[in-house]
């Protein structure tokens, strides 16, 4: 496993940072999948006195890892600001999660949001950082029109094959259940609920190969994919 220690989040605010260090157990509902993954990094990174890892956040990490996902954002804006301010501060990890809410919304097709993914990652690539791109949201309501949700599954499988190309790794969001759709018109259609969070970043740890464990009850199904790099 490769020791990361300068990380940075791309997408919607699923993938920001809410954990306020001191009262890691009264809010770990409100904690995203960055946080709980920033969380098992800096376990492994920086181990206690006694050599295992710890299963509890530190006040200091040694890990930097850091967030520009914001509330809303498009994939057009993910690869864009984000990705322009994240290699500013040379990263050696960047997960990319983005286009759940937008494919829902209908407002574009999966090749166009694949094309910007694949630059991104070619500008990720091109400077030695290694790249997570996570799938959509698959949405559980019938009331979203079939054809939305076929062209998310698409732009996951294109997800699939730009990772499989550029040497990056895919964690697998599409089979998450605890999925919470929002009334149409919302800013953001789709978002995990705090389950689907801590499900996300235990796929996340799985697919980096990161020896850590949360010490919570396993769920139910896990799955994580992880492409040769």
């Amino acid at each position: 496993m490769r020791a990361w220690m300068r990380v940075r989040a791309l997408g919607d605010s699923s993938s920001a940072m809410r954990r306020v260090v001191g009262t890691e157990q009264a809010r770990e509902a409100l904690w995203t999948w960055v946080d709980r993954l920033a969380i098992g990094l800096d376990a492994v990174a920086a181990p206690r006195a006694s050599g295992e890892p710890s299963t509890t956040a530190r006040p200091c990490p040694a890990v930097d890892v850091r967030s520009y996902a914001a509330e809303g954002a498009r994939v057009a804006d993910v690869t864009g600001a984000q990705l322009d301010a994240a290699l500013s501060e040379l990263p050696d990890l960047v997960t990319i999660m983005a286009g759940s809410s937008e494919l829902i919304a209908g407002r574009t097709n999966p090749e166009t949001l694949a094309a910007l993914v694949d630059d991104a990652v070619l500008r990720l690539r091109a400077v030695g950082c290694d790249v997570v791109l996570v799938s959509t949201l698959k949405p559980s309501s019938p009331l979203v029109p079939r054809r939305r949700v076929e062209r998310s599954a698409e732009f996951t499988a294109e997800l699939w094959s730009i990772a499989r190309a550029r040497g990056a790794t895919v964690v697998d969001a599409w089979s998450i259940p605890h999925v919470r759709a929002r009334p149409f018109g919302a800013t953001e259609r789709l978002t995990l609920e705090t389950a689907g969070h801590r499900m996300l970043a235990r796929r996340a740890i799985e697919a980096l190969g990161v020896p850590y464990r949360d010490g919570l009850p396993p769920p139910v199904s896990e799955a994580a994919g992880r492409l040769p790099g």
